[in-house]
């Protein structure tokens, strides 16, 4: 499993209802929301997903992401990715429970 980061856009315009349903295909495939913008989504999943996710109707666009370590940006968004990523991950503490 090859997790890439992607921007997903929108077909059309930003909505509350296009958001939450393309966050849900992302997480249907066993990927995260980093962050929500207006004009789409940055997400992490398998890249063997992106026509899965490229499929859904209020999507326009799939298209890798890479960030520069060095960038003016770079490490305040690794911060709202780190700190949105948080909020969708559940860490459990007993032995063999599953981790999502």
């Amino acid at each position: 499993m090859a997790f890439q980061m992607y921007m997903i856009a929108f077909a059309g315009g930003y909505s509350d209802a296009t958001s939450r349903s393309v966050q849900h295909r992302v997480r249907d495939c066993n990927g995260f929301t980093l962050m929500v913008m207006k004009t789409g989504l940055i997400a992490a999943f398998d890249d063997s997903m992106v026509p899965t996710i490229q499929s859904h109707p209020s999507v326009q666009m799939v298209g890798g992401v890479t960030l520069n370590p060095n960038g003016y940006a770079a490490e305040r968004l690794k911060r709202i990715f780190a700190e949105n990523l948080s909020k969708q991950i559940t860490v459990s503490t007993e032995p063999g429970s599953p981790q999502q």
